[in-house]
């Protein structure tokens, strides 16, 4: 299973599974494990619901270093508008399963709620609902342009996200993204039932191995 390959914007990313594992904390080829944003960020529990909590916009601080005070601000004075943004998204589904009305609503994220960098809104609202919210940053714009081709970040966004959906509705790629991280999911959860296991956000998984082509 280790050289299935991750495909984004019909590209293989290179070393794609062993880049996720060395991030995730697990083993991997390159040495012992280690210790990355993944233990700040993505294993900090959460509750899938409306509401923005201290703690999903300080575990946002582990990707997105420099939080402002208007930041800071922001998710407390603006909890009620992001909650009501955040209610119609659907949870427990992946990208692909949801409508195309909900997946334009998810397009128009940097229309709708104005104030943070849509860098920093994707991370903090990606904790909420992590399996259908992407993470933009420099380095999946670029890797995304000769799709989009668009570079900044609040207009790459709508065609990231109806690219990414149209990539999980292929059915192929959809089984074999599955295939490929359910190795990383069982070392992950080892002690946690297969049918209850959590799984592991191909959107997010996608955005730590391009990431980690640099590191």
């Amino acid at each position: 299973m280790d050289d299935l390959p991750i495909v984004a914007a019909g590209r293989e990313v290179p070393d794609a599974l062993d880049r996720i594992r060395r991030y995730c904390g697990l083993a991997w080829s390159g040495g012992p494990p280690e210790t990355w944003a993944w233990h700040y960020f993505d294993a900090v529990p959460t509750a899938f619901d409306d509401i923005v909590m201290p703690g999903d916009v300080l575990c946002a601080a582990a990707l997105h270093p420099g939080l402002s005070r208007d930041d800071l601000t922001y998710f407390r004075e603006k909890q009620d508008a992001v909650a009501d943004w955040l209610r119609p998204v659907p949870t427990g589904r992946r990208l692909w399963e949801l409508a195309e009305s909900d997946v334009e609503h998810i397009a128009a994220l940097p229309v709708d709620l104005t104030g943070p960098s849509i860098s920093l809104l994707s991370k903090v609202l990606h904790r909420k609902r992590p399996h259908v919210i992407p993470l933009v940053d420099r380095h999946i714009i670029d890797w995304y342009r000769p799709v989009t081709g668009k570079r900044a970040a609040t207009e790459a966004w709508g065609p990231l996200v109806q690219e990414m959906r149209r990539e999980e509705l292929d059915d192929e790629r959809r089984l074999m993204t599955a295939i490929a991280l359910s190795g990383i999911e069982q070392d992950l959860w080892p002690d946690i039932d297969p049918d209850e296991r959590p799984r592991l956000s191909w959107i997010r998984a996608i955005d730590i191995a391009i990431w980690m082509g640099s590191r």
